[in-house]
């Protein structure tokens, strides 16, 4: 009996079959990405004394040099008064000053102190400023699968969206 060399075929999943590996891809997916960002949290507050939205926000201002309460919130995508509770707390805990604009006597500068350079120097990258990152090299289009995609997961977790826009009014 003549044996056969090609490989045999391999079973076609069915619609039904492809859809629930295409689920468990996509939740798994989205466990992965809330795990690491949760330890990559739990990891800087430990081994650093910062959130990660603060590490994020250090960055932010050492990238950009001086940077305002507004430009840092524009920069890290965030809701001004977000940002403006993350800057106190750096603050607080000696990582950043704010100063007087010498532009715009109403405008805060913020820097790094010597404190705040020392924890970046060591931290690694925040998952959302990695993000982030990522996002802003997306092709337009891209992006937009991207965007639309994002608000099917937030519909489908219950999270209430507010568009930018509405947020702006």
């Amino acid at each position: 009996m003549k044996r056969s060399s090609r490989l045999p075929e391999e079973p076609l999943l069915s619609p039904r079959s492809m859809r629930q590996e295409t689920l468990f891809e996509s939740v798994e997916m989205l466990h992965q990405i809330f795990q690491a960002v949760d330890l990559f949290s739990r990891q800087v507050l430990r081994d650093f004394g910062v959130s990660g939205p603060q590490i994020w926000a250090l960055r932010t201002i050492d990238e950009g040099g001086v940077a305002s309460m507004g430009d840092l919130a524009q920069r890290m995508h965030l809701h001004l008064s977000t940002v403006s509770g993350i800057i106190d707390r750096l603050e607080s805990a000696g990582h950043v000053k704010r100063e007087r604009s010498s532009a715009d006597a109403r405008v805060m500068d913020l820097r790094l102190t010597s404190q705040g350079r020392a924890v970046l120097a060591k931290a690694p990258e925040p998952p959302r400023s990695k993000a982030a990152r990522g996002l802003q090299r997306l092709s337009p289009n891209e992006l937009d699968r991207v965007h639309a995609a994002l608000r099917l997961i937030a519909r489908a977790m219950d999270v209430e969206f507010t568009p930018l826009a509405e947020a702006r009014r």
